[in-house]
């Protein structure tokens, strides 16, 4: 079956917030701020980067760093992708040998600016990232004390949706999706990448977004599978005792959705015929996945911001919090208040 691909419209675990308010008016508005899950060791043929970047995105800073090193392009990785339209802080990795120098101090980038240096054993590998530190500010609130009771809902945690970000603008990655899955070629590796990473991502949240519907997202279903709170690790729960339960409430293990693709479902009874149901009318893409060979995935339902807090400035409202790799702050913000993306807006309209 094939379908009109549009972004659904996705439940709030809270209802939908009536307190509205802008982001991204000015640049500074949205800062994000890496952490990384390891120390560097101070020594090896690897040098990674502490960057500051505003209005540039990941890929592009990563290749010019590599042409002022005189590497190739490849040769630069990151831990993660940041969002164009944000002050971000992160870490880039380059081969650099061990008697020679990287004159970084010398580089000039617009957009850019480099913080600090530090050398390592081994090249910075995606995903090996601890925290991202945001801290947002949200312009012309209209209910300041309704947006500070409501952020004690969200402490409790929201659902790990993807951001609108991972499907391009208006959705475009995932027309990309429909066109691989029904015949069409995609030549270019990385864009063929986005659209099987987005279309997995949207499958993921239609499962999610029915778990909030069904009133079972902050409960155990018989067969599911749970993720550990801040790790991968995961494991099946055949039986729901008293101790999972109250797990569950602390926070300390999630109930998880599936990413799609080729392997035997680690899920069973209750929660594969739910998981099953949630996807009926998109079987064509997960068939495609699994033809494709992509490696099915499993990936929490739930996110807890750590650290929330808010600081009144005026009609304007500071809010601060770190979120595991891969989390979206735009998931957090969400459930928390009816925001106006200012930025995102205007990239639209380009």
């Amino acid at each position: 079956m094939q379908n009109t691909v549009q972004l659904p419209s996705l439940s709030y675990l809270y209802g939908q917030p009536e307190t509205t308010a802008l982001l991204r008016v000015q640049p500074d508005d949205f800062i994000v701020h890496e952490e990384l899950s390891f120390t560097p060791t101070g020594a090896g043929e690897h040098m990674l980067l502490l960057v500051e970047k505003i209005g540039q995105n990941t890929q592009y800073v990563a290749k010019l760093l590599a042409e002022l090193a005189g590497c190739k392009a490849r040769q630069v990785s990151y831990a993660g992708l940041k969002d164009r339209h944000a002050v971000t802080r992160q870490w880039f990795c380059l081969p650099v040998p061990i008697k020679q120098e990287l004159n970084w101090q010398e580089w000039n980038i617009e957009g850019v600016k480099i913080l600090d240096s530090i050398r390592h054993q081994r090249r910075l590998k995606l995903g090996s990232i601890k925290y991202n530190e945001f801290s947002l500010t949200l312009r012309d609130v209209s209910d300041i004390p309704a947006l500070l009771k409501r952020l004690e809902l969200v402490k409790q945690g929201v659902p790990n949706y993807y951001g609108e970000q991972r499907f391009g603008i208006q959705g475009g990655n995932l027309r990309l999706a429909e066109q691989l899955f029904s015949g069409g070629g995609i030549e270019d590796r990385k864009i063929r990448g986005l659209a099987l990473s987005a279309s997995r991502s949207f499958l993921f949240n239609l499962q999610v977004d029915a778990r909030v519907k069904a009133g079972t997202f902050n409960q155990l279903l018989k067969g599911e599978v749970v993720q550990l709170d801040g790790s991968g690790s995961i494991f099946k729960v055949p039986e729901i005792d008293e101790t999972l339960k109250q797990r569950l409430l602390d926070a300390d293990i999630h109930p998880t959705a599936g990413l799609p693709g080729l392997g035997e479902p680690l899920i069973a009874a209750e929660a594969l015929t739910f998981e099953q149901q949630s996807l009926t009318q998109w079987q064509h893409w997960v068939n495609k996945l699994a033809q494709l060979n992509v490696r099915a995935e499993r990936r929490s339902i739930r996110v807890l911001p750590k650290d929330l807090k808010a600081e009144v400035q005026g009609q304007n409202v500071k809010i601060s919090f770190k979120l595991y790799s891969g989390c979206f702050a735009t998931s957090v913000l969400r459930e928390l208040v009816d925001y106006q993306d200012v930025q995102r807006n205007y990239a639209t309209l380009d």
